[in-house]
């Protein structure tokens, strides 16, 4: 109890310490108090050296005791530190040499009162004169499952042209339901293959709540998932093709001109659309049109052995290979 007494007592004196002095309680005594403070801090003793005019510019923005300070700290540069500045090797020092107290007529706003520094003082970069048009979008067709090809020509980095010679068959298109939470989210879900007929296909799978915009979807994904497709003569595979891939399991075998496409109906799609005239086939197991579509695409981009491949492995050149290997 004793020590919160004096501490109280302390505490009470030092306030009337600061807060009292002698004939300061009229206000005429404080304004020759506040003048005699602001007489006192113009002199500057050691630091008369510094422009007084500078000193008058600097006291509207900072107070007595500051100002002190800051002139005691320009009097120590000299003319020679200023005419030969060095680069100081602190680690936190800016990666440029610019001095950064000159204005620049760039990065910096212009002098005067007029400006409005609520804009942007740097321009704009333009990337295109403004007397250009912008080009109009290119459609692959005029129908409502027609894509832009001009944004999936940034897409996938292929030339519209390309795009807009693919071919579109739908494979599959079926309705689903997915449970949110907000309930039963009914959808059309629709598989799409592209293709130009040389060896060039995708496949592509999209939802919607309309065939069109499904179809779409489904386009769009197909599109950016071209694969290319190794033929023989233009025509066929190269020897035969297995690959189990799931419950799924393709055999394909190539076959002689005239022999045409003797496959299940998926498979002979992404032939007629990928440019092979003849080939044999079956599919074991799951006859699920997702899997086989994958499971074909997959086995024929990816599972031939191309007969440059077969030649460089024996040693042999392609024309010997192709008399043993691709006799048909």
């Amino acid at each position: 109890m004793n020590r919160v007494l004096r501490l109280n007592k302390i505490s009470r004196v030092t306030f009337a310490r600061c807060y009292s002095t002698k004939g300061s309680g009229s206000p005429g005594n404080q304004s020759a108090n506040h003048s005699a403070r602001s007489q006192k801090a113009s002199n500057f003793g050691p630091t008369d050296t510094i422009n007084s005019a500078h000193i008058e510019s600097l006291s509207k923005y900072y107070p007595p005791h500051l100002l002190k300070a800051i002139a005691a700290t320009e009097s120590v540069i000299t003319p020679e530190m200023k005419a030969n500045p060095t680069r100081s090797s602190d680690n936190f020092m800016l990666p440029y040499a610019d001095d950064l107290a000159e204005f620049d007529p760039l990065y910096d706003y212009p002098q005067g009162e007029w400006v409005d520094k609520h804009r942007p003082q740097q321009p704009i970069p333009q990337r295109a004169p403004k007397d250009l048009r912008e080009q109009e979008d290119i459609m692959s067709s005029r129908s409502s499952m027609a894509i832009n090809l001009t944004n999936l020509e940034k897409s996938t980095g292929l030339r519209k042209e390309f795009l807009a010679k693919l071919s579109v068959k739908t494979l599959l298109t079926k309705r689903v339901v997915n449970m949110e939470a907000s309930g039963k989210k009914r959808r059309i879900f629709a598989l799409v293959i592209v293709g130009d007929g040389n060896g060039h296909v995708g496949i592509g799978q999209g939802k919607s709540r309309d065939y069109a915009s499904a179809v779409k979807n489904a386009h769009w994904e197909a599109a950016k998932s071209i694969v290319y497709i190794p033929r023989f003569k233009n025509r066929t595979i190269y020897g035969s093709v297995s690959l189990k891939k799931g419950s799924v399991h393709l055999h394909l075998n190539s076959a002689r001109p005239g022999s045409g496409l003797r496959v299940n109906h998926i498979i002979y799609e992404i032939c007629k659309i990928a440019g092979i005239k003849d080939l044999v086939g079956n599919v074991f197991g799951s006859r699920n049109k997702m899997n086989v579509a994958k499971t074909a695409i997959q086995a024929l981009s990816s599972g031939q052995a191309v007969i440059e491949d077969i030649a460089a492995s024996r040693g042999k050149q392609i024309v010997d290979v192709t008399s043993t290997y691709l006799n048909f």
